[in-house]
């Protein structure tokens, strides 16, 4: 591989660990059960496949002690793809190879493990190198010839929202060799979905519009309104049809207190891939789909490239898109609670409660305050945040708010600034939040006395 842009000793690790997998006739490899870690497992498999190495492949919620005892159990080579980074101690102890592959923060560094993290380099592994990215890097030190998997590695990037602000780092050399090699195209972004306007708009949850997503008679208004056939698709519009329907979408948004700095993430390239006729946003909604749904399996082998995966995960789609649609008008209804520093609502689903934080804070609540979801699950709570980059610019460190916070009451957290986790005890919610409203203030303050 070049090493142009990115530092010689990334590349260096990478060889490292494709050697290393090359020595093993079968390999374990866990990874998370998101969009990211289902593009990194299916970047991994395609590569072991190609080079005729078995494997065993699980995807996971999390990483506990129990997992990595269960899953290092006989092995002789571990991969673990977006985890593993906070687990390096923990992982020494395997009597195996272990390659992490991940772009969290890490909390401390091994001389035993083959650690692959754009953190290490001086690279933000938060916006510059999702785990699908990094994966793809390992899948090309594999084998130059594995650059026909970048549409699932874009899959990663997008799903894990790092092409919002424009790609960097590991995520744009991968765009540039693209390019290079005809892999993608860049195509303008757009308020509007691509094919049939009513439908689309009445199914999709980004932008969440009030009264037309989840609403197809609403939607249909909309077209209406703006003097657009009700069966229209987005490339049947001419320009001046295209203008007038996107003022009306970003009108709507304006009205229910959506910033147009967040109508602005919304208006970013689309990355399509012409051997698989698809965007990386909508191979990102269909895996992502797939591990919300616990059918991680399917996302897995829909980048296997299996027929009836993809009918599959079209259908799951659609179905978790209905579960989000009922949750975003059910936090209408009922609102969200609001602190100083941050806002909050109960999610009824645990899958459901990252995004539903997400699509809050940008379209329907309060953008200037990280949005906390609390899930039920129980005897525990499961706790979901979101942040924006706006806010992280101004202090906000959602990993440390939330693994502090959790630690006062006996529980635990942490992932990424703009987007993180928690776990506390059923009861402990009232302490929770107030310890973390209290945290998030201080940052915040840190932040503007600088």
């Amino acid at each position: 591989m070049e090493g142009e842009g990115l530092p010689k000793l990334f590349f260096s690790l990478l060889s490292q660990a494709a050697e290393e997998v090359r020595r093993h006739p079968e390999v374990r490899v866990l990874t998370h059960y998101d969009a990211d870690g289902i593009s990194s497992a299916g970047i991994i498999a395609n590569a072991l496949l190609r080079k005729g190495i078995r494997f065993q492949l699980t995807l996971s919620k999390s990483l506990d002690l129990e997992t990595v005892k269960l899953v290092g159990h006989g092995a002789k080579c571990l991969i673990l793809a977006d985890m593993g980074s906070s687990f390096l101690t923990e992982l020494e102890q395997l009597d195996a190879s272990v390659i992490v592959l991940d772009h969290h923060a890490p909390v401390g560094s091994s001389s035993k493990i083959i650690h692959v993290n754009p953190h290490l380099f001086g690279i933000d592994g938060m916006t510059s190198g999702c785990a699908g990215a990094v994966s793809m890097m390992f899948a090309l030190a594999i084998d130059e010839r594995n650059w026909d998997l970048l549409p699932i590695a874009f899959a990663g990037i997008v799903g894990d929202r790092q092409h919002i602000r424009g790609l960097s780092g590991i995520n744009k050399w991968l765009l540039d060799g693209g390019l290079s090699r005809r892999v993608l195209e860049l195509r303008p972004g757009s308020l509007l979905p691509e094919g049939r306007l009513a439908e689309e708009l009445a199914g999709g949850f980004e932008p969440f519009i009030i009264g037309v997503s989840g609403n197809l008679q609403g939607a249909m208004a909309l077209l209406k309104e703006a003097g657009i056939p009700e069966d229209a698709s987005l490339v049947q519009l001419n320009e001046t049809e295209r203008r007038k329907l996107t003022s009306l979408v970003a009108l709507r948004l304006l009205e229910q207190g959506c910033t147009t700095s967040s109508m602005e993430e919304q208006i970013t390239d689309r990355y399509f891939f012409s051997a698989w006729q698809t965007t990386a946003d909508d191979l990102a909604q269909l895996l992502n789909a797939c591990g919300r749904t616990d059918q991680e399996g399917v996302g897995v082998a829909l980048t296997l490239k299996d027929a009836k995966a993809r009918q599959s995960a079209e259908r799951l789609r659609k179905e978790y898109s209905e579960s989000v649609l009922e949750a975003m008008k059910a936090i209408v209804g009922g609102g969200v609670s609001k602190r100083q520093n941050l806002q909050y609502f109960i999610s009824p689903n645990p899958s459901l409660s990252g995004v539903l934080a997400g699509l809050t804070m940008q379209f329907v609540g309060d953008c200037d305050k990280p949005t906390i979801a609390l899930s039920m699950h129980g005897d525990k709570v499961r706790v979901s945040s979101r942040a924006n980059f706006r806010l992280v610019e101004k202090g906000v460190d959602l990993a440390v708010a939330l693994r502090e916070a959790a630690t006062t009451v006996g529980g635990q957290g942490g992932g990424h600034a703009v987007a993180s986790g928690a776990t506390i005890v059923k009861g402990k919610e009232e302490a929770f939040l107030q310890k973390l409203d209290e945290i998030i203030g201080q940052q915040r303050s840190v932040k503007a006395s600088a």
